[in-house]
């Protein structure tokens, strides 16, 4: 599809309109939200360019995943050589109520690509969910809306937000039930006397008592058969396939049929009906149908998006095992279909709302000996086979199921690393706090999307619990392990940083990370993902807390054990700030903190926000519905702040931000007056909310503090 030059223009310059009108393109009319500009074009919700097309949900692993198809080969804002843009994608759940609950935002970075064939990109979170029932209560079916949003985040708790470039889908999803020894628990709480229990105690149980796994009880022939009395003969047979799923494989195998033989009989099923079926199976998605595939290039995890589409037939409800969807995926990256292995996720017997029910499964790849040198960006064509009860034949890119389909579509082969070579033995440090090291400047502060497009970073230092991430290329055969040194402001020479930290491992073919806590041995760590059937999810290689403030360099050597060091991340510097900011709001005019005031008065005072690394400084008036008729302004400013006084704003409340470059590093203080006209009789606080940049958490939370005073309005 070839991209309109004005389209192209008007994506270019997006974000200059954007900052102009926030509703130049009329996306957030329909929010009735107080002193919204009037649109100036009308553009909401285009998907010339970017479609989110698949939502899916593993109940075991609790991930949830967005399938985005990539249309154009430019509109991107850059080749693979420059920073490109990204493609946002939020996530709500409404668990029954009506009421949106947001899970979190995540995405990826995007280029302008010579590929003609759209490209599929899938991109995950892993939630917790709010809402559990046990197995032989109602299931719980939450409603997901994800927003996929290009180069611009789709704001938190705004589930009704529209995109401009981009678009929102819905789907159902399952949520697993509680474990069964919580639920006898919570039946009988009421008959041991007990009447109150603390939520938080219920999930502490269910974590810890979920590492031990509960058998649960297949459905025999007899209960399948009760399922759909009167039902058509393929669903007949669907209920007895895993049983009968070795004839299908070989119809000459005289032991199998006599297995089933007996039972066969009991139940009136003559196996000869369906030889044609078993002996020539041709897609059949009657009861489930793979919808879409993809490659989160990040975790570089293969994606496939299964639809269920009815009530039974999944071998049992969610009080006993159901069944399996079994995904195998094949690449070809231009030599021929390649086996990457299948994954499965279990399904159960369950009320299908309209529209299905929508599962995903993923599967971990290692993708480095086909990325070519940095700026070259190659492509793969993926294909995802669906098969249930019964995995796929391995190494038969053809393979044909008797209930599932096949779906093909082409992914990013991202390019290696700049300074990372093919057949180098390289340890590669990724990402700081969950910040690309590229996106560090020399000053050790951050700006732009973090990985995954958590949260954009604006001279951003880092704080709190601080991740290592990273990967090594061209491994060298038998075990690895590494040790983290670091060098803090006041450290003559670099020292070993060893404090044990957890990671979700992976071991091939288990779907299911399991959390383990990493020690170091005399310092050093042992580098799980040596092994080819071990990953550790992100890359994780460390997490770095109660650092100094001040810069920090950070590297890490790799040896084979007992030996020497083979080589050695380059040492990326960081600047670390663990000290919030200090706020301060005093009322000055009149009778001052807690006095009394007239209605019409102005009240004045001084506010304050100091400390480094200033985020934004917010003034207001609650509780908000008795104050909104007053206005807020700040009539002054210490020298040094970037903002001219007097600053409005809206609601008897005013902000100031360093993004809007309002607000200086260091923060700001002055004078604030609230006129008070209109405002209904009430007692008042007067707060203030001071935010600074840090990364804190490795996360998009950040240091603050807060100030109070109150008065009365007479």
């Amino acid at each position: 599809m070839k991209t309109p030059e004005k389209d192209l223009s008007l994506r270019q310059a997006s974000k200059f309109h954007l900052i102009a009108n926030p509703n130049y393109f009329g996306n957030l009319t329909e929010l009735k939200l107080p002193n919204i500009p009037k649109a100036v074009l009308k553009k909401v919700g285009d998907t010339s360019f970017e479609e989110l097309t698949c939502l899916g949900y593993n109940p075991d692993t609790e991930i949830l995943t967005a399938i985005i198809s990539i249309k154009q080969q430019s509109g991107y804002n850059g080749d693979a050589c420059t920073d490109g843009s990204q493609e946002f994608v939020r996530f709500y759940l409404d668990y029954g109520d009506g009421t949106w609950v947001d899970h979190g935002v995540t995405g990826f970075t995007i280029h302008d690509l010579p590929f003609k064939d759209p490209l599929c990109y899938a991109v995950s979170i892993r939630i917790k969910p709010k809402q559990r029932s046990c197995c032989d209560d109602k299931p719980v079916l939450p409603n997901v809306r994800a927003i996929l949003s290009w180069n611009t985040m789709p704001p938190a708790n705004m589930p009704n937000w529209h995109p401009v470039w981009g678009n929102r889908l819905e789907r159902n999803i399952q949520i697993e039930p509680r474990n069964w020894f919580i639920c006898k628990i919570l039946d009988h709480i009421d008959g041991i006397g007990i009447h109150k229990i603390d939520p938080s105690l219920v999930e502490k149980l269910t974590a810890e008592i979920s590492k031990q796994p509960v058998p649960k009880p297949g459905a025999n022939f007899a209960d399948l058969m009760k399922m759909e009395k009167g039902a058509e003969e393929l669903t007949v047979l669907r209920h007895v396939f895993p049983a009968v799923a070795k004839l299908a494989d070989d119809p000459t195998d005289v032991a199998a049929w006599q297995a089933i033989s007996t039972p066969l009989k009991a139940l009136n099923i003559d196996i000869a009906k369906f030889s044609d079926f078993l002996i020539a199976p041709n897609f059949n998605t009657t009861y489930e149908e793979l919808r879409c595939v993809g490659l989160d290039r990040d975790a570089t995890t293969l994606h496939g998006v299964v639809e269920v589409k009815r009530r039974s037939g999944y071998s049992g409800g969610l009080c006993t095992n159901g069944s399996r969807e079994y995904i195998a995926f094949y690449l070809d990256f231009g030599a021929g279909w390649e086996y990457q292995g299948t994954t499965f996720v279990e399904v159960h017997d369950i009320d299908v709302p309209r529209g299905g029910l929508w599962y995903q499964a993923s599967l971990p790849v290692n993708l480095d000996k086909h990325r070519l040198e940095w700026c070259k960006t190659g492509r793969a064509k993926i294909r995802g086979i669906l098969s249930w009860a019964v995995p796929p034949a391995p190494n038969q890119p053809n393979f044909v199921p008797h209930w599932g389909n096949r779906e093909d579509c082409w992914i990013e082969v991202r390019p290696l690393p700049k300074g990372i070579f093919q057949g180098v033995f390289t340890p590669f440090l990724q990402s700081i706090g969950n910040m690309s090291v590229a996106k560090i400047n020399g000053a050790g502060y951050a700006n732009g999307a973090s990985v995954g497009s958590l949260f954009v970073a604006d001279d951003a230092p880092f704080g709190g619990r601080t991740l290592l991430k990273g990967n090594v290329f061209n491994l060298p055969a038998g075990p690895l392990e590494y040790r983290i040194m670091i060098q803090g402001p006041s450290d003559v020479t670099p020292r070993v940083y060893n404090t044990p930290f957890d990671v979700d491992v992976t071991t091939f073919p288990s779907t299911t990370p399991v959390t383990q806590t990493l020690h170091a041995v005399g310092d050093w760590f042992p580098y799980l993902a040596a092994s080819s059937l071990v990953t550790v999810t992100d890359g994780l290689l460390g997490a770095l807390t109660g650092l100094e403030n001040g810069l920090t360099t950070v590297y890490m050597e790799f040896r084979q054990p007992f030996g020497p060091v083979l080589a050695t991340t380059v040492p990326k510097a960081f600047m670390v700030d663990n000290t919030g900011p200090k706020a301060d709001v005093e009322i000055t005019s009149g009778a001052g903190n807690c006095g009394k005031f007239g209605i019409g008065e102005v009240i004045s005072g001084t506010y304050a926000m100091t400390g480094n690394h200033a985020g934004s400084l917010r003034i207001h008036v609650t509780p908000l519905p008795e104050a909104a008729a007053g206005t807020m302004i700040i009539t002054s400013a210490a020298p040094g702040a970037f903002f001219v006084p007097p600053f409005a704003g809206g609601n008897s409340s005013v902000l100031i931000s360093y993004a809007g470059l309002s607000l200086n590093t260091n923060g700001a203080s002055g004078n604030w007056e609230l006129d008070t006209t209109g405002m209904e009789p009430c007692g008042y606080n007067v707060r203030i909310y001071v935010e600074d940049r840090t990364i804190v958490g490795s996360s998009w939370s950040h240091w603050h503090d807060q100030d109070i005073e109150g008065f009365c309005l007479e």
